[in-house]
């Protein structure tokens, strides 16, 4: 037959002729007429069409050209005599086309399935190659519905989103289109072209399938259990045809040839053979042994490359997530290992093959479902023929192997069969694994790895060290696959779940027991006793187990540390370590702490870098939000987590910590992990590994108790094992399945049949994917091959942020230009031609490398250039399209980014960086670098070097036609900015940066790191290199293959420390006293037990029995006595324990009510209900109807209910159970859902309806580490959402926290209250000023909570004793004992009369207002936008407003009347007539009783009367005065008067205790004690610039210092008092200098210096330069004491000055004469003090007569009587070098500006110190401010006024308020302390001040906080302050604060321990600087200080 057509054009004639006789021919021949094998190169003869859709395809496709014997047609191979040619590659087989042998088996063939579906899958050939729509002519139905449900299952769009996309796109086209309506017609549209699968009956008890012979088939009920095949109705009547229990089978057969039917994966599946790098390194399965073994000892597989090597993993998931915990859903899936290894393990590969459906897991009877798999497993074995290989156009014989399984540790004992738990654990060790059970922990522990060791290892004789027993025998043998099937080949195992009639008991000595459950279903394969390794480890949840039992033993964590008093006890047993035996003195039991246990301070250290770390992008979650730093632990860590705390994070926080060999020993068992996990493996180095390992985990054995070693850490000495006979880790452990599986989840749309939900889902991606790759382009992603996956966009490099245009020029644009063209191919040839040119050009250098080079990259540039243009000119020039652009230079405008991607890896500068949660600004780079010895080397070598760096700027450089990223970096300097330790981390310094003439690098060269702080010296930080994100050379077709980066890690040597033999001593206690405290356990531990297990019993007998029991006996109940039921109903179950096997049940069903109604309706309804068989109704008061409050209306603790779902809740064996229901089926599942989230049950009384508040919400942003910060008022109240939060926070802890049984409030511990507060402070940002007020509403909550469990919990059933043995079970939290005393209480009869008082009085409130728990607070907060601006909203509004109701109407007589009443004394006042003043105002008036002490009427319960009317603390009122009000014996008038009385003493007095509070602070009744650490008291008086330095600088010499001291002889100090007689002793420089003053006698020498003796009254002019220069008036204050030993503010007066009291400013802008530098400047400042003025420009006012002055511009001549102590020689040119950068600007600028008295000066505003404030800074303020020498007042105040402004943009200005110095300083005390007290009145409730002051020569920082009556003293020179005062409660001495350096840093550091207070929002500054002991302010420290005072007074250089 001619067949040469084939070849021909399909459009031809010949070839139409041709095909045409075919069909004939075909047609002729077929059995089936409309089942064809159609030759199209699509179907390849796999599929049967009509001969119609068969001359459709061909015509479309083409026909298969290597199709030349039409074997599938009825052709014979035989024709003519002739041998077919393909006979040696393909063999006939009898049936259709494609069948196999497992076809019979499983189900009908594909071909058959086909022919029965032929017209559904015609259908949609016919509409799949449609256009969409009319005059579509680019894509097909087909073509977008698989391009849609690619994006569906990409993006995890549900079904309904998918929906409403369809029904948008179907609008959006043309009429008529074919887009599907529905997503579920677009299902059934595409799954035609799914593969099916066969949904096969199980046992429910999993004994049997019902698969196989026609008996077993068709039964209707298990042969082996005799359960029924189908599932039970609700009338306990099997459903026909409905099963049980079903497995969901997807033939794997049929899904391996659809793989080879795609060219590009039928490739892939060989990349094995022709793609694999063959050396020494494992980086793939098929470089393991076990590949090998099988294919040398099966050479039928070896032979053929195409044959397939699969892995089968499976575990147990639950697809409901959290809402069932107990339902368990299997899958079994299927990888192949032929796939190179960036396909392997992706989810388009990973094949389906089981679906075993829960809701319980099959556990050991796995092998029943397993089976069918077996079959086909074995079909393939035996090779499946005619499989279409589209790649090379042939037909083969498949063939496959399965070599291991994937699988947890449990589920790793129910596929091989082995015991995974007792004496016989380990699986490789079996019978050898000799575990020791601790009898004490009652646990076994594995501790037998000394066997490991060589021979004559000293640890082998070291019995002390380890399990005190010598080690001699070997390691155990791992048992090859014959001898396990030798050994389990008699074992009998019955499958199925069975009802066990008598409790299974624990066998405690289960030495004996046999080491396997059964024979391994695997075994039923040929090959699997010949695999080495048949079942693999599991690395994920081995290092998981591994991390969570390290990190828990080193920080002690409660439930995760394996160390504890049983451990303890265990090793006094065995005679090991007896000095760390518990503790058992006193009252608490105490552990020694152990050389595992980290100390207080190394748990900070090491959660504290846990904290501070900071991750690349997609490396790990956020590690910060697994540290707690409260309770320093690390918490809710995943796999990932573990996986990378393991291997990379732990290593480096534990650097500082622990005894070095201990922290050795973990460090190598980390790194261990990192090691095994390597992608590439160096076989050589395994053995190597292992016995490293073997030695690490003895040392573990010598440092950690015997509890640690559980058989997780035995499970890692056998993973190297397995590593070296199977490959790596990576392609064997859990990470991709897991993954796989929660894709799985979510895919269940029904909660009903979660599995039919997956199956279908997986059909259809199964479907896409296949014709993604025939219909989609290459480049398409899908959901199984995401586009990170793809090479194309893998090395895509793209913006991550908008860009910002910025112009360079000079140097660094030609560094940038230099680099891109020092790293471009294209310009490697020129750079060689022109260095040859230089060497010609300069031949004196030709030899010298580096001189070459240098001149090289100063004129390539240049050169290029022109070279290019000159070569341009020329027509036939090769200069390339690259060199052309770049030799033309780049464009000066750069564009710039914060945040940039390439080759899939996401780099961020550092400043972005800063901003976030990530570190992504870390880059690494290995280059070819010339290394020279020094600068006069000659002969430079080359080689690679490492750098290191981070990204400051990302640049993208234009070429016009293209840009190239860049990178500018900090590069740090190599030589002493990079070290590597012992351990092989790299450290680097990052403050040392190098290569500064070379910053810049292609961002493709780089590589992502990321540093971590060294917690052993900050200063450097550890590099972490990150691991490559993929494989790199994805499907490329070169030969050598692919090229992995990261190599194989060694573990590092270190030196063990245990080079000696034998027994040794050893002290395995760390030093100090430090001790772990042992928590006794609770009272109430056996009554919750014995509750559970009476409802666990009641539960597993409700489960085993039914649900069509509970209908048997509700039909049983009498109908009579059920009322009509709602749409929402409320089911009461009643439980009796009459019978000895089980409760009886019956139901009630009740309309919904209130709890308490419900529970009484409850009880009248229960009477007529039938309890039981055996019982008769009961009565109204029997005890089984009293249980019933005992029952649940609402699921407690578990949210908010969902429709469709019932609330269960839970009840005590032999109580009734309340369920609220819609659905009655649904019934006991949700019952047992509730069981199963609420564990801990006691049995007690459920009421509550929504469940106790728990603020969940609170605890997410806890676990993430956020704070909400709460707004408050002005009267300090908390307002807003966040108030409302918190107040229910509170209300929690107050409820759960506080023990019910105390009597008082004030009796709660305060340490209960202080974990309160801690709690709040937690979760809240709050000032600490809230304390009491939280202090306050958690004392309202918590008695609010007493009353409550009284009135729902105890009156109602205080006939019922019974009831009372357990808490209240929406209570959980409540303890027994409490319980039952609080009970106790509340039912005696003093409890009772007491109550009766209580509800008395209650009905004695005449105006009760409205707001129910909507606090004042938030009512002013909404009033006050009512209110006009410029007005206050005063209580008397708020009162009235919270007794209105919503339509603003006063509902009660009484308070109408009261409200009219208010209304006419407020318009009385209005008008004049009356006024109202402090706490008797109009609301008090009108009530006509006075305030109570703890609150105020109409602001609410938080205000007190003294914070609201500004009054001192006061005793509470005498109540008597209000009683004889209400019972008429006294006039309210009078006791209002009486109150007004007092109020006015209470003020005068308030105003007092601040005057003394002054003096008290300025000096004048404190004492100055040295303070435990040596300081220098202050020696001199001051002058006003607040240094500790001498006198002796010019003007202010030494006489005037010992005149002073004279001064001081001659003071009576006697009882506090001055005398005005002083007489001034004379002493020269030369007498010997007497002991220093202490402050408080220069306090007094200030005072008598300022007091006024003798004055004369007389009123003179006060001029400046000139005589007619008059700027202010004033009088000659004389002092009896000689003018040179006088001083004016703390300054000398000097001879040639004179005191003067300035009166009256006639020049506003003058600057006095003698300026006080902190105090006062201007003249107009000085009115009403005293101030020095030069005796020459003081001038009787006669001399000059009423000449009236014109101001001018002010200016001074120097004369010879007057000193110009501001003198312009003040050198700011020279400066010191460091200055911060924004000071070194300043100080240039005052050089230049400030001459001749020039200023920089400014007005404060009056929100800063409560009025104006001028202030002038002079040059040499600048001047002694740069040299870090005294500082002036004014800089202080400047630096004041910038901490406010930090203040108010953090919303704190409510919280901190400031003192203004200079007013501590004027006039005399009496002037001084009122101005003091004025500023702290100024201040809002709970403010507090900071008050700097300076007592002469040295500044002290007073925080003064009125409300708390608290005073904390700071002294840089860590004096403390003596005085016991009964006005001010506590006078704190900051111990804690840094002690200054110099004698001249006090007001820096003022200004520093101001900054501090300022920053810290959360104001825990006082506990933080009590605790933190004897830290230093450094000189960086300060220069913080300088600069932001710097950057905040050039904002002023302008005026």
């Amino acid at each position: 037959m001619d067949k040469s057509w084939m070849h021909a054009d399909r459009r031809s004639k010949e070839f139409e002729l041709g095909f045409e006789e075919f069909l004939k021919f075909a047609e002729s021949n077929a059995v089936n007429i409309d089942k064809i094998s159609c030759p199209c190169k699509k179907c390849c003869n796999v599929d049967g069409f009509s001969v119609e859709v068969v001359r459709d395809h061909v015509f479309y496709y083409g026909i298969l050209e290597s199709y030349k014997v039409w074997r599938w047609h009825g052709e014979s191979m035989y024709d003519n005599g002739v041998e077919s040619e393909s006979e040696s590659e393909s063999e006939s087989v009898n049936g259709d086309p494609g069948m196999g042998e497992n076809d019979v088996e499983v189900g009908e063939s594909e071909d058959e399935e086909m022919s029965e579906d032929s017209n559904e899958f015609l259908k949609f050939v016919e509409d799949g190659d449609q256009p969409l729509y009319n005059g579509c002519d680019h894509t097909t139905k087909m073509n977008f519905l698989v391009e849609s449900f690619s994006w569906k299952a990409k993006h995890v769009v549900t079904d309904s989103c998918f929906g409403d996309f369809l029904e948008l796109v179907k609008g959006l086209l043309p009429a008529e289109n074919l887009v599907p309506l529905t997503t579920n017609d677009a299902k059934k549209t595409l799954s035609v072209l799914g593969m099916d699968y066969e949904k096969i009956h199980a046992c429910p008890n999993d004994c049997i399938l019902y698969r196989g012979d026609a008996v077993l088939v068709d039964a209707e009920e298990c042969p082996s259990c005799g359960v029924s095949r189908w599932k039970l109705g609700r009338d306990n009547i099997p459903k026909k045809n409905v099963p049980a229990k079903v497995l969901w089978y997807f033939p794997p057969i049929p899904r391996f040839k659809r793989f080879y039917q795609s060219p590009k994966t039928a490739k892939n599946l060989t990349w094995h053979d022709w793609g694999r790098k063959k050396d020494k390194m494992m980086r793939h399965p098929a470089d393991s042994p076990t590949w090998k073994l099988l294919d040398s000892k099966y050479p039928e597989l070896g032979n053929d490359h195409r044959n397939l090597r699969l892995a089968l993993s499976s575990d147990g998931f639950n697809p409901h997530s959290m809402q069932n915990s107990l339902y368990s859903c299997w899958p079994v899936i299927l990888v192949t290992y032929n796939l190179p290894p960036w396909l392997c393990m992706k989810r388009k590969f990973m094949m389906l093959t089981l679906l075993i459906s829960g809701p319980k897991q099959p556990g050991n009877d796995i092998d029943v479902y397993l089976q069918p798999l077996i079959d086909d497993l074995k079909l393939l074995w035996n090779g499946v023929e005619e499989v279409y290989d589209a790649f090379r156009g042939e037909y083969f014989k498949l063939k496959a192997v399965l070599f291991w399984t994937i699988n947890d540790f449990p589920a790793y004992g129910n596929l091989s069969g082995s015991v995974v738990r007792g004496y016989h654990g380990c699986p490789i060790c079996v019978d050898q694994t000799r575990p020791r059970r601790l009898k004490k922990g009652n646990k076994l522990v594995f501790m037998r790895h000394r066997r490991g060791l060589p021979r004559h290892h000293p640890y082998r004789r070291q019995a002390a060290a380890f399990d005190n027993t010598i080690e001699e025998d070997l390691a155990p043998v791992p048992l090859t696959g014959e001898e396990v099937l030798a050994r389990v080949e008699g074992l009998n195992c019955e499958f199925g779940k069975r009802e066990e009639s008598t409790p299974r008991v624990r066998i405690v000595d289960d030495q004996d027991r046999p080491c396997w459950k059964k024979k391994s279903v695997f075994f039923q394969l040929e090959y699997w006793k010949d695999i080495p390794v048949r079942h693999n480890l599991d690395v994920m949840h081995i290092e998981k187990n591994c991390c969570d039992s390290l990190i828990g033993t080193l920080l002690n964590i409660p439930g995760k540390t394996k160390d504890g008093v049983a451990a303890r006890l265990d090793m006094v047993a065995m005679g090991i370590r007896t000095e760390l035996k518990p503790d058992v003195s006193g009252k608490r039991t105490k552990l020694p702490l152990a050389s595992w246990n980290c100390k207080l301070d190394e748990k900070k250290i090491v959660c504290g870098s846990f904290f501070g770390m900071k991750v690349p992008t997609g490396f790990s979650s956020n590690i910060r939000n697994l540290v707690s730093m409260e309770d320093l632990k690390l918490s809710k860590l995943k796999s990932h987590d573990c996986h990378v705390v393991m291997q990379v994070l732990l290593p480096v926080a534990l650097r500082s910590v622990l005894e070095k060999p201990v922290r050795y020993a973990i460090i190598r068992f980390c790194l261990f992990f990192k090691a095994i996990c390597a992608k590439e493996i160096d076989v050589s180095k395994l053995e190597q590994m292992q016995a490293d390992l073997v030695v690490t985990v003895c040392q573990l054995e010598k440092y950690f108790p015997p509890s640690f070693f559980d058989v997780m850490i035995h499970l890692t000495v056998h993973l190297v094992r397995e590593v070296t006979l199977c490959g790596p880790v990576f392609f064997r452990w859990m990470y991709p399945f897991e993954r796989y599986m929660k894709v799985f989840k979510g895919w269940v749309r029904s909660r009903r049949h979660p599995e039919g939900c997956i199956a279908e889902s997986y059909v259809v991606e199964e479907a896409v994917e296949f014709c993604a790759e025939g219909l989609l382009n290459d480049d398409a992603s899908t959901a199984g091959m995401p586009e990170n996956s793809k090479p194309e966009v893998f090395h895509a490099s793209n913006p991550l942020s908008a860009p910002t245009m910025i112009s360079v020029y000079g140097k660094e644009m030609e560094q940038a230009h230099l680099c891109i063209l020092q790293n471009t191919e294209d310009a490697k040839n020129y750079f060689s031609e022109h260095m040859e040119l230089l060497k010609l050009l300069h031949p004196r250098f030709a030899k010298d490398e580096k001189w070459l080079k240098d001149k090289q990259n100063q004129t390539f540039s240049a050169w290029l250039k022109e070279r290019v243009s000159n070569e341009l000119q020329n027509s036939g020039n090769t200069v390339s399209e690259t060199i052309r652009w770049m030799a033309a230079g780049p464009n000066n405008v750069v564009a710039t980014f914060s945040g940039y991607k390439v080759n899939g890896v996401e780099f961020y500068t550092k400043q972005r960086d800063d901003m976030r949660t990530v570190q992504n600004s870390g880059v690494s780079l290995v280059a070819d670098v010339m290394l020279v010895s020094s600068a006069k080397d000659k002969n430079p070598r080359h080689d690679d070097m490492d750098f290191y760096g981070v990204i400051q700027h990302i640049w993208e450089v234009d070429y016009y036609k293209f840009r190239v990223p860049l990178f500018k970096c900090d590069w740090v300097e190599n030589v002493r900015g990079i070290k590597v330790d012992e351990l092989g981390f790299t450290l680097v310094n990052l403050n040392r940066k190098g290569h500064l003439n070379d910053p810049f690098v292609l961002a493709s060269h780089v590589k992502q790191i990321f540093y971590i702080e060294d917690p052993l010296d900050p200063q450097w930080s550890v590099v972490v290199r990150l691991p490559d994100r993929d494989y790199k050379g994805f499907d490329s077709d070169e030969e050598e293959g692919v090229h992995i980066e990261e190599q194989a890690f060694d573990l590092p040597f270190v030196e063990t420390y245990d080079d000696i033999e034998g027994d040794q001593d050893s002290n395995y206690m760390r030093p100090g006293d430090e001790k772990i405290y042992v928590m006794a356990g609770s009272s109430t531990s056996s009554l919750n037990a014995r509750a559970l297990a009476l409802r666990t019993k009641t539960k597993e007998f409700l489960r085993k029995r039914g649900r069509s029991e509970v209908a048997n006996e509700e039909a049983s109940v009498g109908k009579a006595a059920t009322p009509r039921r709602s749409p929402r109903s409320t089911k009461v179950v009643v439980v009796d324990q009459t019978s000895k096997d089980a409760p009886t049940k019956a139901d009630v069903v009740l309309p919904r009510r209130s709890p308490r109604s419900t529970a009484r309706t409850s009880k009248d309804a229960l009477n007529n209900a039938r309890v039981g068989p055996a019982k008769a109704t009961q009565s109204k008061k029997s005890v089984a109807s009293k249980k019933l409050s005992f029952g649940s209306m609402s699921n407690s603790g578990s949210g908010k209910r969902k429709a469709g779902k019932s609330k269960a809740g839970k009840s005590k064996a032999g109580t009734m159970e309340v369920v609220e229901s819609d659905d009655e089926d649904e019934e006991f599942e949700a019952d047992e859902d509730e069981e199963e989230s609420n564990e801990n049950v006691t049995g007690g009384m459920r009421l509550l309806r929504r469940g106790m508040v728990t603020m969940s919400r609170v605890n997410r942003r806890l676990v993430r580490g956020r704070k909400l910060k709460v707004k408050y008022n002005d009267d300090g109240e908390p307002v807003g959402r966040a108030a409302k939060e918190m107040q229910s926070y509170i209300g929690v802890f107050a409820r759960t926290k506080v023990p019910i049984n105390v009597k008082d409030w004030r009796l709660v511990p305060l340490s209960v209250k202080d974990n309160i507060w801690g709690s709040i402070e937690e979760a809240y940002v709050v000032p600490k000023q809230w304390k009491k007020m939280v202090f306050a509403s958690a004392g309202q909550k918590w008695r609010d909570f007493k009353s409550k469990l009284t009135t729902w919990y105890i009156i109602p059933f205080m006939d019922s004793p019974e009831l009372f043995e357990f808490p209240p079970d929406d209570y959980r939290s409540i303890h027994a004992d409490q319980w039952q005393e609080f009970v106790k209480d509340r039912i005696s009869p003093q409890f009772q009369e007491f109550r009766q008082k209580q509800m008395a009085r209650r009905k004695e409130n005449k105006y009760p207002h409205r707001l129910g728990r909507k606090p004042y607070a938030q009512l002013q907060e909404e009033l006050a936008a009512t209110v006009p601006a410029g007005r206050k909203l005063v209580r008397t509004t708020m009162w009235k407003a919270a007794r209105q109701d919503k339509d603003g109407n006063y509902l009660a007589p009484q308070v109408q009347e009261k409200v009219d009443e208010i209304d006419k004394l407020e318009k009385e006042e209005q008008e004049g007539k009356r006024k109202f003043e402090g706490p008797v105002d109009v609301l008090t008036t009108a009530l006509g009783t006075p305030e109570y002490s703890g609150r105020v009427r109409g602001v609410g319960g938080f205000v007190k009367p003294e914070a609201y009317f500004h009054l001192p603390k006061r005793a509470r009122l005498n109540l008597d005065a209000r009683q004889r009000i209400k019972n008429g014996e006294e006039d309210s008038s009078s006791v209002l008067a009486a109150e007004r009385a007092q109020w006015k003493e209470e003020k005068a007095e308030l105003v007092g205790r601040l005057v003394r509070l002054e003096s008290l602070l300025m000096g004048k009744d404190k004492q100055i004690v040295e303070s435990p650490k040596s300081a220098t008291l202050i020696n001199d008086l001051g002058s006003g610039q607040g240094s500790c330095s001498r006198l002796d600088k010019a003007g202010v010499g030494g006489n005037e210092v010992e005149g002073v001291k004279a001064i001081k002889k001659k003071l009576d100090l006697e009882e506090g008092k001055l005398k005005t007689q002083v007489e001034a002793d004379e002493v020269t420089k030369e007498q010997a200098p007497e002991k220093p003053l202490t402050v408080e006698e220069e306090a007094h020498v200030m005072e008598m210096a300022q007091v006024q003796s003798s004055p004369t009254v007389q009123r003179h002019h006060l001029v400046i330069d000139s005589l007619d220069n008059i700027v202010a008036e004033g009088t000659i204050v004389e002092v009896g004491v000689d003018s040179s030993s006088q001083t004016v503010h703390g300054v000398p007066l000097a001879a040639e000055n004179i005191r003067v009291s300035v009166s009256k400013c006639l020049v506003e802008n003058a600057l006095l004469p003698v300026p006080i530098r902190d105090e006062i400047v201007f003249v107009s400042d000085a009115i009403g003090t005293c101030v020095a003025w030069p005796k020459d420009w003081v001038i009787p006012a006669t001399a000059v007569g009423n000449a009236k002055q014109a101001p001018r511009k002010y200016g001074r001549k120097k004369t010879k009587q007057w000193v110009d102590t501001d003198k312009d020689d003040d050198d700011l040119e020279h400066l010191p070098a460091d200055l911060p950068p924004a000071l070194l600007s300043l100080s240039k600028w005052g050089n230049e500006f400030l001459k001749d008295r020039a200023t920089i000066h400014t007005k404060l505003s009056k929100d800063l110190f409560g009025t104006e404030r001028k202030i002038a800074l002079f040059r040499s303020d600048l001047f002694a401010f740069t040299n870090v020498q005294e500082v002036a007042g004014d800089t202080i105040v400047m630096y004041m006024s910038f901490l406010r402004e930090k203040l108010k943009e953090s919303n704190m200005l409510n919280m901190i308020g400031f003192v203004d110095p200079s007013s501590l300083g004027v006039g005399n005390s009496t002037d001084r302390s009122r101005s003091f007290s004025a500023a702290l009145k100024r201040g809002k409730p709970g403010q507090f001040f900071l008050v700097p002051y300076n007592t002469g020569k040295h500044w002290i920082l007073s925080v003064v906080s009125p409300s708390e009556e608290l005073v904390y003293f700071m002294d840089p020179m860590k004096r403390r302050m003596d005085v016991t005062t009964d006005e001010w409660r506590t006078i704190v001495n900051q111990y804690g604060i840094p002690e200054q350096i110099g004698d001249k840093s006090c007001g820096y550091f003022i200004m520093l321990y101001m900054r501090e207070i300022v920053q810290d929002k959360e104001q825990n500054w006082t506990k933080k600087w009590l605790t933190r002991g004897d830290e230093k302010y450094t000189m960086q420290d300060v220069d913080v200080v300088r600069q932001e005072w710097a950057e905040y007074v050039l904002k002023f250089t302008s005026n």
